[in-house]
Parts: C-alpha cells; structure tokens; sequence
C-alpha cells in the first residue's frame, strides 16, 4: 500500500479553498468558526498545577534530608493552620475541576459539528450537535477516564521519584548517583509524553471520524482503528510528526500576518471564537487532511471522495451555486457525472 503525505494535503487544500473561498460568505465563516471553537475547548484547556517549588528555591539553608523534611511539616501546619486559606484553595481547584470538565464536554460535542460541517459542506450548529449527542457524549466519558488514568500513573511515578531521589540526595555521593538517574527518568518522561501527546492526536485526528462515520461509540472506534494502527505504525506515527509540522507552518504564517498587521491581527487572534474565526483556513485544512489520508487504508475509511485538481470537490459551477444557496452540501460522492444528486452525507458503512 502507497501512503502519501502530500497527496492528502493538496487535496485538503483544495477542499478548504472551495468550502471558504468559492464563494467567500463571511457569515458561513462565523457559524463555521463558532464549531471550530468549540471543538478546540478541550484543546485550549491545559491543567498544570500550583507551583509549590518557590518556597523551597534559592537561600533554603537546608543541608539535610532532615531540615527539609522539617521546612515541609512547618509549611504544612501554616496551612492548616489558616484553614480559610485552605478552604478558599479547595472551593478554587473545585471550580477550575467543573471548567475544565465543561470546556472538556462542550469541546467533545463540537469536534462533531466540525467534523459534519466539513463532510456536508454546510454550516450548521443545531442539527450535528443533536444528531452526534451520543458520540460526543461517549467521547466525553472515555477522555475523562483517559484524565483519570494519565493523572494517577503520573502521580505515582511523581511519588516514586520523589521516594528515589530524595533519600540518594542526603548521602555524600547522592549527585554522582543521581544525575545518571534523573538523565534515565527524564528520558522515560520524555517517551511517557510522547505516548500521551500520540493518543489524543490518533483520538482526535482518526478515531472521532469514525466514530462519525459509523455512529459508533469511543471503545468501538478505537478498536477499528488499531486494527489498521497495528498493519501501519509507522505510517500513522509519521502522520502525527507531518501534522505537527504543518500546525507550525500555520502558526508561522499566522505570525508573519500578524506582524505584518501591526500586533492587530494577533491581538484579534488572541480573542476567543475571533481567533477560531480568523484561522479557519489552517483548521480546515489541517482537518481534511487526515480525513483524506485515513481514507487511503480501504474504502471502510473513506469519508470524503476523491477531489477533482481542476475542479475541486464540485463537478459543475451549479453545484458550487447550490452550495451557496443552501449551504447544506453535496459531497462528491452525492453527484453523479451527469450532476445529478441524491440524499446528502456519507454513504453509510
């Protein structure tokens, strides 16, 4: 099997520009833009922590295990101590918990009327949202129980370094036997990353339009895609590195444009759903794109047919007409040579 790179970005490009461009409809761009903010929510939500590490930088003064042990149960007992302070901390962390989770929900719901916008060539947010409640909803459920697991694994190896290093610090030769061992977890840290950054982009990026397709839950669509992840690893991890390179080329150019602009353009970009609105071109491209190459392992993977290089996802200038006037769209697969169509949406699997 031949898998190409560039092939599904040309054609994804040529996808963007007839859905964006021909003709350009600023208002279908606001309610396009208004799905793909939501479907970044979860993206744009990072949950990282406090940062107790000040109190115990710079002029500490411990020279032992010991002294630190005993700077630790003194700053505990301030805390408890101030049990307002405590109480404030814990009604806080609850709040940004409830956030994350309703960005995290919101952002699984809009991932599917993103995605159906694409397929149909439409712009609708009613409709997708009501007809992909379950697979939004199930999506929810796993990347909360994806949180959960990720979370606790990290916190144990968090607790088992600290359990590891801690004690070597306190002996005279502790640095000599530290520093190789801290290379050797960073570096396992470093693939623990990877691995993490790996399935949200095979979740998000393969897993959720078949999910789409096949009106599947997450488990199911999961176990579809290994099937074809474990013939093609490398293909699949290659793709990974490939979006990553294209999302910095967009995020440049975005830069160069705002640059150019004065800071105008980035300050509009920095603003939520403006921002969504005015890179539409990146996200849209970036989302046919695998679309276009998850097809190319079999028809049971092909979402979106074939585009013409001459004339774009549309046979005839009537189609692109239609398109304009019922934003609702026939996709390839929906026009016959002749122009005729039938029923929009993907041929069901």
């Amino acid at each position: 099997m031949n898998i190409s790179y560039s092939e599904p970005l040309s054609r994804a490009w040529l996808r963007m520009k007839t859905l964006l461009f021909r003709p350009f409809d600023i208002g279908a761009w606001f309610v396009l833009g208004f799905s793909a903010f939501l479907a970044g929510l979860g993206d744009s939500f990072s949950s990282n922590g406090g940062n107790f590490t000040n109190r115990f930088q710079g002029d500490t003064g411990f020279d032992n295990i010991g002294e630190m042990t005993r700077d630790l149960g003194d700053y505990s007992q301030g805390l408890m101590a101030n049990s307002f302070a405590v109480g404030l901390a814990i009604l806080a962390g609850i709040i940004i918990l409830v956030i994350a989770l309703v960005m995290l929900w919101l952002s699984s719901r809009g991932k599917f009327m993103f995605l159906d916008n694409l397929i149909h060539q439409r712009t609708e947010v009613t409709k997708p949202w009501r007809e992909f409640a379950a697979q939004g909803d199930s999506l929810f459920v796993w990347q909360v129980g994806y949180w959960i697991i990720s979370m606790v694994f990290l916190g144990m190896c968090a607790l088992l370094g600290v359990a590891v290093f801690v004690p070597l610090l306190a002996t005279e030769a502790g640095w000599i036997i530290t520093v190789p061992l801290v290379i050797i977890a960073g570096t396992i840290a470093f693939i623990l990353l990877v691995a993490l950054l790996y399935i949200d982009f095979f979740l998000s990026a393969f897993v959720v339009p078949i999910m789409h397709r096949d009106r599947i839950g997450t488990m199911a669509a999961w176990s579809q895609f290994l099937a074809i992840f474990r013939e093609h690893p490398g293909s699949f991890f290659l793709s990974g590195i490939f979006y990553m390179l294209l999302t910095l080329l967009s995020l440049m150019a975005y830069l160069v444009v705002g640059l150019l602009t004065c800071c105008v353009g980035l300050l509009l970009m920095a603003i939520p759903y403006v921002g969504s609105v005015i890179t539409l071109p990146a996200a849209v491209t970036l989302r046919y794109f695998t679309l276009d190459f998850l097809g190319q392992f079999g028809d049971d993977f092909k979402i979106l047919d074939p585009v013409s290089p001459d004339q774009g996802p549309y046979d005839t200038p009537e189609d692109l007409t239609d398109l304009n006037n019922h934003r609702a769209v026939i996709g390839a697969e929906d026009i016959g040579e002749n122009g005729s169509s039938h029923q929009p949406g993907p041929e069901s699997s």
